[in-house]
């Protein structure tokens, strides 16, 4: 691969595609490179086809995601090019959300920006109790396009997206929760043993029949 900071590992069970984020230094910031590598992975049809399962997370238990690798921001909006950024999360947005397998993200720590909105187009999201997030794109004065605003408007109550979109304030995992932002959350040190009981009950199902839901549930 281009690079080790995405990990796609098979080893859990031959079932299940690990997808870890392993940009560590930078918190599992995502930049340029990630994104295409991930896209890359993900949209070779073959190979997706030997799993059942798709699961995003960072790896060895770090942070899900930062948000985008600002560097590579700045840069962009220094050349007035902050459009391809854009352009490649909109590509790798549409190939998770194409997939005909679920796709889990699993999240400590910071949940942040692009890896939020990463998240957001899986089809569950599972946390550590003291997982943070955050959507900071108006605090750092950076538009997110329409089309993936429009997605988590499916995903987000409008008063309480309004509300962190507008502050760029961070929030729990409780209250991530209690919004219907996540799907469930546990503590620390269960995480593990939650997910990995969490990702047999989905694989030892037929395959078909999840595509046949997803088809019909994801929008």
């Amino acid at each position: 691969s281009m690079s080790e900071n995405v990990i796609f590992n098979e080893s859990f069970t031959d079932k299940i595609l690990k997808i870890e984020l392993n940009n560590l230094s930078k918190k599992n910031a995502l930049s340029l490179e990630m994104l295409t590598e991930m896209a890359s992975k993900l949209s070779q049809n073959n190979y997706i086809k030997k799993f059942k399962c798709v699961v995003i997370t960072g790896t060895k238990k770090s942070a899900f995601s930062s948000g985008a690798d600002l560097d590579d921001i700045r840069r962009l909006i220094a050349s007035q090019k902050i459009n391809f950024y854009h352009k490649k999360m909109n590509n790798l947005l549409k190939i998770i959300t194409k997939l005909e397998i679920p796709v889990i993200s699993v999240i400590r720590s910071h949940c942040y920006g692009a890896g939020f909105i990463i998240a957001m187009h899986s089809d569950i999201i599972i946390a550590a109790e003291s997982s943070s997030f955050c959507i900071p794109a108006s605090k750092l004065n950076i538009q997110i396009p329409k089309k993936q605003i429009l997605h988590l408007l499916t995903k987000i109550n409008k008063g309480f997206f309004k509300d962190i979109i507008l502050t760029s304030r961070k929030f729990t995992a409780s209250e991530a929760y209690s919004q219907n932002v996540i799907n469930a959350y546990v503590k620390d040190d269960e995480l593990e043993s939650f997910t990995d009981n969490y990702f047999n009950q989905i694989v030892n199902k037929e395959k078909k029949i999840n595509t046949f839901y997803l088809n019909l549930l994801r929008n």
